[in-house]
């Protein structure tokens, strides 16, 4: 193939000098030669290149888009800087909400202590209601114990109401019903106090390894008295490892009871 003495084939490539040197000469030169090629390269340059007003009117377009989108990145401008606005209302409205709540919680904090404060009160009231009642009720048992007129009354056996008597009588908060032994059987197997195998009864209180006699007289007489020196004693005799206590109880005692229990080295409660 040749293009006015330019021979090329089909795997030529044309440099661009070519292509200009075609374009500005070598067409121009060919229309004069053949006018009547005219219309066909014409079409073929349209078809390959936009016209003017066609690319005025692209342009034209991309102006009018570009134009739109700066209104619309304009507007969304606005709108967001709106939603900050809210927003930070927001924040201020959370941050005084917050405030509050603190304020709330620490009320709330103080009212916990107080309750607290309260709650450790209303226990030492319970506790002190509770020491008051278990005194009425081992005062009711010393009455009824030093008058005789002890009774077993339901939930409480025996050795309950003698443990709530002593704990008065004795001034012995600590005496409890398990350290009660009631109607113990001694015998005097030698006649050291009795005649030989003679037995009694007496009543002990046992407390940390002291072994405590007691008898218990409404109207107690100074006879009263040496019976129960005599269980003492024998006690004594049949106990030597330990230490042995008599006390006598009774309520308004004479005289002449206060001063055997004296003479006999018996205590006496009352």
């Amino acid at each position: 193939m040749s293009i006015h003495g330019v021979m090329m084939t089909t795997v030529d490539v044309l440099t661009d000098e070519q292509l200009l040197d075609i374009l500005e000469n070598r067409i121009p030169a060919l229309l004069e030669r053949r006018p009547d090629l005219w219309k066909r390269i014409y079409s073929a340059w349209v078809d390959a290149f936009a016209k003017r007003e066609e690319i005025a009117a692209i342009m034209e377009e991309l102006r009018r888009l570009d134009n739109n989108l700066t209104a619309f990145q304009t507007s969304v401008n606005v709108r967001f800087d709106r939603v900050d606005e809210r927003l930070n209302r927001t924040d201020e409205r959370l941050d005084r909400v917050e405030q509050r709540l603190d304020r709330v919680e620490q009320r709330l904090d103080h009212v916990d202590e107080r309750l607290a404060g309260v709650d450790e009160r209303l226990a030492g009231v319970d506790e002190r209601l509770a020491g008051l009642s278990q005194e009425v009720r081992d005062s009711r048992d010393w009455f009824e114990l030093t008058t005789g007129r002890l009774q077993v009354r339901a939930g409480r056996n025996l050795e309950d109401l003698v443990a709530g008597a002593l704990r008065i009588g004795l001034r012995r908060p600590d005496v409890s019903p398990d350290q009660i032994r009631l109607r113990q059987k001694i015998v005097d197997a030698s006649g050291i106090v009795y005649k030989a195998g003679q037995q009694k009864e007496v009543d002990l209180l046992i407390s940390n390894g002291e072994m405590i006699a007691f008898e218990v007289k409404s109207a107690a007489r100074p006879d009263d008295v040496d019976d129960f020196a005599d269980k003492v004693a024998l006690l004594r005799h049949l106990n030597p490892d330990k230490k042995v206590r008599g006390i006598f109880i009774t309520l308004a005692p004479e005289s002449d009871v206060r001063q055997r229990c004296a003479e006999l080295n018996i205590e006496l409660a009352r």
